[in-house]
C-alpha cells in the first residue's frame, strides 16, 4: 500500500463539522507519517526563525543573552552554524514533501491558494538563502548593492511566511484542498510506471 493510500484511508469524513474534519475534507493528507512530516516543518522553521533573528545583533543589544540559558543565543558563529543545519533540514524536507506531491498526493490532494502561495515563498526563500551561503563562501565576491537586495528580500520573504502562517491560523484556512478531477484507481492491466 502506498504512503498516498494509507493518507486517502485514514481520512475522516467531514460529520461533525469541526475543524479537524474540515481539513480532511478539503483534501488535507491524513496518517501518523504526515503528522511527522507537519511536526518536522514546524520545527526547522521554528529553527531558522530563531536563528535568522539571532543573526542580527538584536541579541546583545536587547540582553536576550541575559536570560539565563539564553547565553549561546549572542554567539554570532554558533546561530550561523545552527541556521545552516536548520536550512539543510527545511531543504531535505522540501525535497521529500515535493517528491511525495508529484509522485502520489497531487491525485488525491490538491493545493489551494494559500497553499500555492507558501510554495512560492518557501522555494523564493531558498533561493536568496542560496545565494547568502555562496556570498559566504571563501573567494566568491559580489556587488554590496545586490547582496544588500538578496539580504532584505530573504529577510522579507521570511516576514511574508510568517505572517502567511498567522493569516492561515485567523482565517482557518487550510494549505490544502481537494483535487481537481475525479481520482481513479489504476486499472489492473496497466504498466507499472
Amino acid at each position: 500500500m502506498s504512503a498516498a493510500n494509507s493518507f486517502a484511508n485514514n481520512a475522516a469524513p467531514n460529520t461533525a463539522g469541526n475543524a479537524a474534519n474540515a481539513s480532511a475534507a478539503a483534501g488535507r493528507p491524513r496518517g501518523p507519517g504526515f503528522r511527522v512530516i507537519a511536526w518536522a516543518y514546524v520545527a526547522c522553521v521554528s529553527l531558522l526563525a530563531l536563528t535568522g533573528t539571532m543573526q542580527m545583533p538584536i541579541a546583545s543589544r536587547y540582553r536576550i543573552v541575559a536570560v539565563p540559558g539564553l547565553g549561546w543565543l549572542g554567539d554570532f558563529w554558533l546561530t550561523h552554524k545552527l541556521h545552516y543545519v536548520g536550512a539543510i533540514g527545511l531543504l531535505a524536507l522540501a525535497g521529500y514533501v515535493g517528491t511525495l506531491w508529484l509522485l502520489e498526493w497531487r491525485r488525491a490532494h490538491g493545493l489551494s491558494a494559500l497553499g500555492w502561495a507558501r510554495v512560492a515563498l518557501l522555494a523564493l526563500l531558498i533561493g536568496t538563502g542560496a545565494v547568502r551561503v555562496l556570498k559566504n563562501l571563501p573567494g566568491v565576491n559580489f556587488a554590496p548593492d545586490p547582496i544588500m537586495l538578496v539580504d532584505w528580500a530573504h529577510l522579507g520573504l521570511a516576514f511574508a511566511l510568517g505572517c502567511l502562517a498567522l493569516a492561515r491560523l485567523a482565517f482557518k484556512a487550510s494549505y490544502w484542498a481537494k483535487a481537481a478531477g475525479r481520482v481513479r484507481a489504476p486499472r489492473r492491466d496497466a504498466p507499472v510506471s
